[in-house]
Formats: structure tokens, sequence, C-alpha cells
């Protein structure tokens, strides 16, 4: 595909996961001419997408290693194969670190590995997404992602809630999210004793919540995670050693801890979010900020699933590509013989 020119663009993609993606590719068969900024290797991987191992929950995805990244590379490699599709299309290896609205859009300011740049576009649809909190044991995550990479830490119950089946398990977490998550996996897949695990947090749970693990049989442990016991190169996860001596088993954990929102680009704009920092938007998923659209993980309301990403991002390139036509009609009938 070609480098970005100097003129403008219709649509400026932010983000290359499953939700930008879909909309690069949406907007490149509406034949707009799009630009897909995919970030540099530290925010690839910041992105859920880079650590999604498998996808159990998609048709003929189950035997896929990396599939949205895979997804993401293969789509790339169609577009530039196909006359008349890849001069539609610019892929940017950059990463935006500002974006100014001006009169017919918005101006980008993106950094490569050689300098920075401005790119201007009619309009912007946001996929920079959220990646979820990792705890942190004696003051780090690195403990745990090598136990998270192989998937004996889940973090969507939705997704993988399956591969609970016939485990032990346990939850971190602190509030009624990692009991409800307890609760689910015990009423669908039989766990008799689910641990939930605070890690030193202050707990928040509710009479319900609280109800809810006496009518399980859960337990709650309030010491920090001191250790995590098992081998990611043999069998795996085997449990966690807390600060105060007590060994808890577990072959599975549900990490509940909330994420973290990349929201910046849509709130250094004033955009409004909801209280976990995920965009509150409108029609086709236009945020409150006119021509700043927000799929993917990062719109609020909605499942965070690759199906729902899909469907957001072509609603999102539709939409723009409606707008677009319609000024194009609007200028060819002002100048049509006959038109007042």
């Amino acid at each position: 595909m070609s480098n970005a020119p100097d003129e403008p663009f219709d649509l400026a993609v932010i983000g290359a996961g499953g939700a930008g993606t879909m909309a690069f590719l949406r907007g490149v068969l509406n034949y707009d001419r799009c630009a897909l900024f995919t970030g540099d290797g530290e925010t690839r991987r910041k992105g859920r997408s880079t650590w999604v191992n498998q996808v159990d929950n998609i048709p003929g995805m189950h035997d896929l290693g990396h599939p949205i990244g895979k997804s993401t590379r293969g789509t790339l490699k169609w577009i530039e194969g196909q006359d008349g599709l890849r001069d539609r299309g610019t892929v940017i290896r950059g990463v935006v670190e500002r974006l100014e609205p001006v009169e017919d859009g918005f101006v980008c300011h993106y950094a490569d590995r050689k300098d920075r740049h401005r790119l201007r576009a009619r309009f912007v649809v946001l996929a920079t997404g959220c990646m979820d909190v990792q705890p942190e044991i004696a003051g780090s995550i690195e403990p745990v992602l090598p136990f998270a990479n192989r998937g004996d830490l889940i973090y969507c119950v939705r997704c993988d809630g399956h591969l609970t089946r016939g485990k032990s398990l346990a939850v971190i977490g602190a509030r009624d999210s990692a009991v409800s998550s307890g609760t689910m996996m015990a009423d669908r897949y039989g766990h008799e004793a689910v641990t939930i695990l605070t890690n030193g947090l202050e707990e928040s749970f509710s009479e319900e919540a609280r109800a809810l693990v006496a009518a399980h049989g859960m337990s709650i442990r309030t010491s920090p995670i001191a250790e995590v016991i098992g081998d990611p190169r043999g069998d795996g996860l085997e449990g966690f050693r807390l600060a105060d001596g007590t060994a808890v088993s577990a072959t599975r954990c549900i990490v509940s801890l909330g994420i973290i929102a990349y929201n910046i680009l849509l709130t250094d704009l004033g955009g409004e979010v909801d209280v976990n920092g995920r965009a509150v938007v409108g029609k086709a998923g236009e945020s409150s900020v006119p021509g700043l659209f927000v799929v993917g993980d990062l719109q609020s309301g909605r499942k965070m699933q690759v199906y729902t990403t899909w469907d957001e991002a072509v609603d999102a390139a539709d939409e723009i590509n409606a707008r677009i036509r319609a000024e194009r009609r609007g200028r060819r009938l002002a100048v049509a013989p006959g038109t007042d």
C-alpha cells in the first residue's frame, strides 16, 4: 500500500486490532480513501488483541493461534493484492499522539521511528481498545504473565469460562464483579469450591454478593498474594501462596480487576466517557466529538467481543461513507445545470 500522501483522507482509523482492521477493510471496500495507524511495538503489546491466544467462541477460529493478529495481517495482505483497492488504503506504522479538530475534519499528529508528522482526515475511527488490569505480586505483574500466556489466567468468562471446567478455581478481585464471575462459573460448570482472592486490596463486596458467597460455599481470602505456585513451562498453574502463609489450590484463575481504557485521544477533546473510561457513543458509534467514531472494546455499553466489534466497525464505516457520498452529491447538485 502507498505511503501517506499530502491530500486529505476520507477516513483515518487508529488501532489495528479486530475492530480497527474491520473499519479499515470496510472503508476500503466502500472506496473511501483510508489510512490505518497500526501503532508501534509498545502500543501493540498493550493491546488486548495481542494477548488473545485463541478464540473458541467464534465459528471457524477454534484451532487458530493468535487469531486476531493473523486476521489483521491476512486482511492487509489481501487488500495489498487487490487491483483497484490497494490505492484506497494506506498503512502507517506510527502512533497518533494528538487529534486536532479543524473545519473539515481532523489533523492526526503522529510519530514513527524517524520523525513526527501530520495527516488530515475528514473522519476518524478510534479503535484503541482497553487492557485488563493485571494482578501485582510483590509489586510486579511479571510473575503472572507466563501463566496468562498459556491460558491458566483468564479475563473474560464469556470467551474463556469453559476453560475452567474440571479445574480448581480462584478469582482475583475485590468487587462484586469477582463474586459474579465465581458464581457464574459455579452455576455453569459445577465448581464446588471457589476462592476469591482480594490480593490485599480493600474489598467492596455488597451484602448481596456476600450472600452469594455463602450460598455457593465460596471463601474470601484478603491476604496479599506472595507467590504463584506452578510451572508455566510444565503442568501450569497449581495455586497461590499468600502472605499469611496460606496455600490456595487453583489450576485456573479468573482475573476480575477492571480495565484500562485507552481513551486519551478522546478525552483530550472533551469526549464523554463512562465510569470505566469507555466512550459514550450515539448513532453508529459516533462520540460526543462530531466526526470522531469509537468502535471495539473502547465503546461503552457493548459486549467486548470480536463479533460485536466487527459489527460496530461496519456501522461506523458505512455511516461515514454515507456522509461522504451525501457531501459529494450536494456539491454535484449545486453545480448541475438548472440549479440555483
